[in-house]
């Protein structure tokens, strides 16, 4: 039997569901390695949170290429994200700073890598960032307020964006659902982009993060244009070829080596 967690689960079958459109309920026990009853637990979960529709043994995503809770990003490609998080927190320079970090999973990384640190001063949107910052009581964190999305665990809106607005960064890191040389960096959320788009304008150091299955894909809201943005950090896994196609329109771009299973080490290009 397989020991995927149940966000794993989820996520893989949400996977499927944006490449087939539909599944059939009756192959996912053997394609998950579980059994039926907790197949059938999954998919009450997927149901009752909005994120399938169920009919006649088959089962359809409620909208294709949406934002998936945090929770589940959490479960994805997560040694990419560690090691993401591991190698930003060390292009922080050990002086006193004032940073903009978003919400997101990869974000999330960073922040627990910066929390043993007492030099910085770190405003956010985000409240697993914020939580993942204190851990240690060390870091000075402002939490901007703001309306709360669900999906996300972030604060948006007017009084976010107002609190932002009354700092210059050192740094930002933002995280990104796509990326793409042409339609720059993207978001889900019209309300979150607009977010990390402020952050971005109000530091001197910016800074965006993903894992490489972010690359090549374009969501709906624009978080900045690739010129605008100093660093990408992603992993190993990303495409050669959108690679070098964003380090010709000016993106530095470092990545995180993400070895074979067995392997320990990280070095970047």
């Amino acid at each position: 039997m397989s020991d995927r967690t149940r966000d794993e689960r989820i996520a893989i079958m949400l996977a499927f569901l944006s490449q087939r459109g539909e599944l059939q309920v009756r192959f996912l026990p053997k394609s998950l390695g579980v059994s039926g009853a907790t197949v059938r637990r999954d998919l009450a979960v997927m149901e009752e949170t909005g994120l399938i529709r169920r009919s006649y043994g088959k089962i359809t995503a409620t909208r294709r290429g949406a934002e998936l809770p945090v929770s589940l990003r959490h479960s994805q490609n997560t040694e990419a994200k560690r090691r993401i998080g591991a190698l930003v927190s060390s292009l922080i320079p050990t002086r006193p700073l004032v940073l903009a970090l978003s919400g997101g999973s990869t974000v999330g990384f960073v922040a627990r890598n910066l929390a043993s640190r007492s030099d910085l001063t770190v405003v956010t949107n985000g409240l697993d960032t914020a939580a993942s910052l204190m851990v240690r009581q060390l870091v000075q964190v402002v939490v901007t307020g703001g309306t709360a999305r669900p999906l996300s665990n972030d604060l948006v809106g007017k009084a976010a964006e107002k609190v932002l607005r009354s700092y210059r960064f050192d740094y930002a890191v933002v995280g990104a659902d796509g990326i793409s040389p042409e339609a720059g960096f993207t978001r889900h959320s019209t309300r979150g982009a607009e977010i990390d788009r402020i952050m971005l304008e109000q530091a001197e150091h910016r800074m965006i993060v993903a894992d490489s299955s972010k690359l090549g894909r374009v969501r709906q809201a624009k978080i900045a244009d690739t010129g605008s943005v100093h660093t990408l950090v992603t992993d190993s896994q990303a495409s050669a070829a959108m690679v070098a196609a964003l380090r010709k329109v000016g993106v530095r771009t470092t990545m995180v080596v993400v070895p074979a299973a067995g392997g320990d080490r990280r070095r970047t290009h």
